[in-house]
């Protein structure tokens, strides 16, 4: 399979298009056919090396925290996901990303894709989608009953994270 690799830290010059093993599932693990991952600023300081202490990671290293695309193969003792199943995750920050082909993703990071999304629009929605429920309903306090405007370009994406039944918290 293809993935985007690092082999040193360093600015974008540093990403390689390479032939990689296909990973296998372990216990707890779910192999995903990534349709799209995509790059939040945490990433660009993970390749950078700018948080090597505070996160550690084995190069070489796929980035890409967030991604969006099709269950393929469960490891041993995955309940929930099933083959099939469109999904979205972010992946634990010292984990292999979503650049590349298919990826290793902890069967408790995964939850259902948006069913009226493109997976590729999906793919935005991990960690964004967290910091907008974070900022509605751990700072802001968002009770029952209470209404939020949501102004700009991502009302899109608030609009059906807030509304979605599945979303934790929701109101």
């Amino acid at each position: 399979m293809k993935a985007i690799r690092f082999h040193e830290f360093g600015s974008s010059e540093v990403l390689r298009y390479e032939d990689v093993e296909r990973p296998v599932p372990g216990a707890g693990q779910v192999l995903v056919r990534v349709a799209a991952t995509s790059f939040n600023p945490v990433d660009d300081h993970i390749r950078a090396g700018f948080l090597a202490e505070m996160i550690p990671i084995t190069l070489p290293y796929v980035p890409g925290i967030d991604l969006a695309g099709t269950v393929v193969e469960l490891g041993s003792d995955v309940t929930g996901p099933e083959v099939g199943d469109r999904v979205v995750a972010m992946l634990p920050l010292d984990s292999a990303g979503g650049a590349a082909e298919y990826v290793l993703v902890p069967a408790a990071s995964l939850a259902p894709a948006p069913r009226t999304t493109e997976l590729v629009d999906a793919a935005a929605l991990p960690l964004t989608g967290l910091a907008a429920w974070q900022t509605l309903f751990e700072l802001a306090e968002l009770k029952p009953g209470q209404t939020v405007l949501v102004n700009g370009a991502g009302a899109r994406w608030a609009a059906w994270w807030c509304s979605s039944p599945s979303t934790p918290g929701h109101t």
